[in-house]
């Protein structure tokens, strides 16, 4: 609950600053309802708070549902139905766009703007803007970037080159990381900041594991500069995230207006989504010890689990979305008489809404290390115990026994086969790791061909194939003449050249 004072708490003092000055108070000229400055610290916490809610919120639904992680069920014409058969149009990105555009690159920039002797805020805040411009490029390809942010003196800013925005991006990242460094900084963040609470060792070791996984979205389009780049990256002694507890996540609160964004679209939007037949078969096949965390168990107490496929008829008796992405439980949940756990007020109350948003973990940077190697260096022998140790932080994560892991990674943790069908074997596992986590499942897919998925069905799809970037808001495309909307979502990132 601490850090959500923060963002009451910022708005006050934001409006208090009309009021420093008599003089300022009696110029008529001047809106006292409209401050022109704010503290950097509450700015900050709107930023982080913003961050976590946009990975858990519209970016999550698109691409879990591309990915098919999620299921949209509800009925014909409900979003997440009508989204996972592809029917994604302008109009249903403007909330997104605008949470980047509008909220949360300005305020990064305004506490880079107004950090002077401060660096530990600067640093913190060119790092989120390295993480944050890099989602936008993954979803949109090419975007405003170089024109972009410059409020009244440029509302209609020209796109700049996808890949010449991830140039920079690297360059604005290791600013960050020298600036979080700096021995000196008049002010520091602290618990204002509500992902790592002013750690800056933390936000090291995120930017460094971020500029990982920017790297490797090169594996495809030019390996000889991820190999060269990746290979400098770690023999530099840089750090990188060493446990969960490095984990680039934000934890939420069990009030109402304080728990996470997946578990609040359940309790808002009733059997919109379902965990999705594809990502459930796949952990069945495996036997995963990681289902009873991710998953309820339909019949429920059964220790079976349904996922629904695009198409299935509108029903409830499918599994659910479970603890790992909805807090733990407060209470039990009772099921129907054919075993489903019913979305009414007991079984939503159920959940503590408290479980984190994740970002970019420590599961993740351990498969990147495992293709990494797989690709660059030392082959399967090298890329083996990075793969088990992404499997492991996983399940530790969904809170799987030592016993049950062991198991799992006697029968699933060795790499076997061709150098592709290694490489799926990673990304497979990484999938399953990476549920919860937004975007980076549709990178991956889109960068390797892996997992395996397969369109949806041409009678239920609205395409023939699976989107490989987003169109660009109606919103954008209606009020800047420099944004041209795309002929279609088969337009393909710089990296994408699977």
């Amino acid at each position: 609950m601490k850090k959500f004072k923060y963002i009451t708490a910022g708005l006050a003092a934001t409006l208090m600053l009309s009021f420093t000055s008599c003089d300022e108070f009696l110029d008529v000229n001047t809106n006292p309802n409209s401050p022109t400055a704010a503290p950097i610290a509450q700015v900050l916490t709107n930023v982080t708070v913003n961050t976590g809610f946009r990975n858990g919120s519209d970016l999550h639904r698109f691409t879990s549902l591309i990915m098919q992680q999620f299921s949209g069920q509800a009925g014909t014409t409900i979003q997440t139905r009508e989204y996972q058969r592809y029917l994604i149009q302008p109009s249903d990105l403007n909330n997104m766009y605008n949470s980047f555009y509008a909220t949360a690159l300005p305020d990064i920039d305004y506490i880079i703007k107004n950090s002077a002797n401060s660096p530990h805020y600067s640093g913190v805040a060119k790092i989120l803007k390295g993480y944050t411009y890099s989602q936008v490029v993954d979803i949109w390809g090419d975007v405003p970037f170089t024109e972009a942010l410059q409020g009244t003196a440029n509302i209609a800013p020209k796109l700049t080159d996808d890949e010449l925005i991830y140039d920079e991006l690297f360059n604005i990242i290791n600013e960050g990381i020298a600036e979080v460094k700096s021995p000196t900084s008049a002010i520091s963040p602290g618990s204002n900041e509500t992902i790592y609470a002013g750690d800056r060792q933390k936000w090291e070791k995120f930017a460094n594991t971020l500029k990982l996984r920017m790297l490797l979205h090169y594996s495809e389009i030019d390996p000889t500069f991820a190999k060269s780049q990746m290979d400098a990256l770690i023999a530099s002694g840089a750090p990188f995230m060493a446990s969960n507890a490095d984990n680039f996540q934000m934890s939420f609160g069990t009030a109402t207006s304080a728990q996470n964004p997946i578990h609040q679209f359940e309790v808002a939007r009733l059997n919109y989504t379902f965990p999705n037949k594809y990502l459930v078969d796949l952990m069945n096949a495996k036997l995963d010890p990681r289902r009873p965390a991710y998953f309820t168990d339909f019949p429920f107490g059964s220790g079976q689990y349904v996922g629904a496929a695009a198409g299935d008829p509108e029903s409830i008796n499918y599994s659910r979305l479970h603890t790992y992405l909805r807090g733990s439980l407060r209470d039990v949940l009772t099921p129907n008489a054919a075993g489903a756990i019913v979305a009414n007020t007991k079984n939503n109350d159920a959940y503590s809404g408290s479980a984190p948003i994740r970002m970019l973990t420590f599961a993740e940077y351990n498969f990147i290390r495992a293709e990494h190697a797989l690709r660059f260096g030392g082959g399967a022998a090298a890329a083996e115990p990075f793969y088990k140790a992404g499997i492991e932080a996983s399940m530790t994560a969904a809170g799987v026994s030592a016993t049950d892991k062991a198991a799992y990674l006697l029968l699933q943790g060795t790499l076997t086969g061709t150098p592709e069908e290694m490489l799926s074997q990673i990304i497979t596992q990484k999938y399953i790791a990476n549920y919860g986590v937004a975007l980076e499942p549709w990178t991956d897919w889109r960068r390797t061909g892996y997992p395996a998925i397969t369109p949806v069905p041409t009678n239920i799809a609205v395409i023939d194939y699976i989107p490989r970037s987003l169109y660009y808001p109606e919103a954008e495309t209606n009020t800047n003449p420099n944004v041209k909307q795309k002929p279609g979502m088969n337009v393909r990132i710089f990296w994408d050249e699977n």
